[in-house]
């Protein structure tokens, strides 16, 4: 007989009946990348195991009343750069001005890294929905930089064939863009 495993939405809900194996499972299977993002915040190994494990104390304690509102696996790494964030913020109540300006830039620094990539997955995401031969268009037009004559031409289709499938892909991304920002001005 084969097990399943389970998804991060069932852990969660285990998690929330004070299933320890469930969070035991949880742990293990985001341990390991949260930490990789609290170090690349913290840039202190030390620190970034205080802020990883703080996380998941939190969770437990707060198991009763927890509501995620995303994916287990994003709502993970959004506290643990806020955790890492707040210790910087800490810390800055110790430190001059010019390394209180420094951090601060930092912090904006990492937070738009991140924020970049999760925009950059996110687009990928959106092209990959779409059908073959408008994800393939667009990568000829918007990455490549053809013009539609062109693009008609190689695939031997018509420029109005191109212009369209550009179009559903523009409102495809458009809409991703959309979810992304709501998801992120929370």
């Amino acid at each position: 007989m084969q097990h399943m495993t389970p998804t991060d939405e069932q852990l969660i809900s285990r998690i929330k009946q004070d299933d320890r194996a469930a969070f035991r499972l949880l742990f293990n299977r985001y341990y390991k990348a949260l930490l990789g993002t609290a170090i690349n915040v913290l840039k202190d190994v030390n620190a970034a195991k205080d802020a990883t494990q703080d996380v998941f104390l939190q969770l437990w304690k707060k198991r009763a009343s927890l509501e995620i509102k995303s994916s287990p696996a994003a709502y993970l790494k959004r506290s643990t750069i806020n955790r890492a964030l707040n210790q910087i913020k800490a810390k800055k109540n110790f430190v001059g001005e010019e390394h209180l300006e420094q951090q601060q830039n930092k912090e904006t620094d990492v937070i738009q890294q991140l924020e970049a990539q999760d925009l950059k997955a996110a687009m990928q995401q959106a092209l990959d929905t779409l059908p073959e031969g408008c994800r393939t268009i667009f990568v000829m037009r918007r990455l490549e930089g053809m013009r539609v004559k062109e693009i008609a031409a190689k695939l031997d289709i018509s420029p109005k064939t191109v212009e369209n499938q550009l179009t559903k892909a523009l409102k495809v991304l458009k809409v991703a863009i959309q979810h992304f920002m709501e998801k992120n001005s929370d």
